[in-house]
């Protein structure tokens, strides 16, 4: 009896079927580079259990083989499990461009990529297509920030995009450290780590990196120099004492990047807005 498997790929289709795990090749092009082997061990005892939920999607036929476009964790993860099958979603509908992008799009849509894949992910959609980040987040379904931040994350030197893979730093540290140059990077970043500071610390430290010496000197004289650290400390913003000893007078500057850090400054300070009107 003829199963659907044996059936000839006469024409473009999209279906489903079971098909022999041997039969399935990982594609060369895929986002995801990294895999973490703790988490596929896991994902294969699951499987053992419960079977794949969720099947793969490919590209191909029964005599030349198929090509993985979505999956590849799952079809590692069956693989170790010791599974003879599995299901799969056929797609000869889409051309080499539009295989590739589904691949990704469903990777990235799912957050299952690591930091600097999804980064590299992203970067490779848009210089393919011509893509602007509004572009992207609208094909992804995700918001434009979220494209502009992991892009931005290219720009950190290759042992600190490590960092950011390894779960050593966050991309928010990785989002300060971006502008600097690349020595800079590295050491602030090895620094960040070893001391286990915040973002919002690691922040201050780029501020009083980037300052010359003749304004930071102005900025806060020696006397004043511990409070300045200590007030940055409590309100977990960079602060700036300005003072001038002549006209005995000065301002306090507190940083702060958007309204949502803001407000939360404010609370911080013990300041409610709504209570004051």
């Amino acid at each position: 009896m003829s199963t659907d498997i044996d059936k000839p790929f006469a024409r473009p289709e999209h279906r489903i079927a079971r098909l022999p795990i041997e039969s399935i090749a990982r594609d060369p092009h895929q986002a995801r580079t990294r895999f973490d082997d703790a988490g596929l061990a896991e994902l294969a005892d699951s499987i053992r259990e419960s079977g794949v939920i969720q099947p793969v999607v490919v590209t191909g036929d029964p005599e030349q083989g198929f090509r993985l476009l979505a999956g590849e964790r799952r079809w590692r993860a069956a693989q170790r499990a010791g599974l003879a099958e599995l299901p799969a979603i056929i797609r000869n509908d889409l051309d080499p461009e539009q295989a590739r992008v589904l691949g990704l799009i469903e990777n990235l849509q799912r957050e299952s990529l690591g930091v600097m894949d999804t980064a590299h992910g992203l970067a490779r959609l848009g210089e393919s297509h011509g893509l602007t980040h509004d572009a992207i987040a609208a094909r992804i379904g995700k918001s434009r920030a979220y494209v502009s931040n992991f892009l931005r994350l290219r720009q950190l030197a290759e042992p600190v995009q490590a960092m950011l893979d390894e779960h050593i730093l966050s991309i928010g540290h990785g989002k300060i450290l971006a502008g600097l140059d690349a020595a800079t990077q590295i050491r602030l970043a090895r620094r960040a780590a070893a001391e286990r500071v915040s973002v919002r610390r690691l922040e201050l430290w780029v501020r009083e990196q980037s300052q010359p010496r003749s304004e930071a000197a102005a900025a806060a004289p020696p006397e004043l120099a511990a409070l300045e650290q200590q007030l940055a400390e409590h309100v977990g913003n960079s602060v700036r004492i300005h003072y001038n000893a002549n006209r005995r007078r000065g301002e306090l500057r507190i940083a702060f990047h958007d309204l949502d850090e803001f407000e939360g400054l404010l609370a911080r300070l013990g300041f409610d807005p709504e209570s004051a009107d």
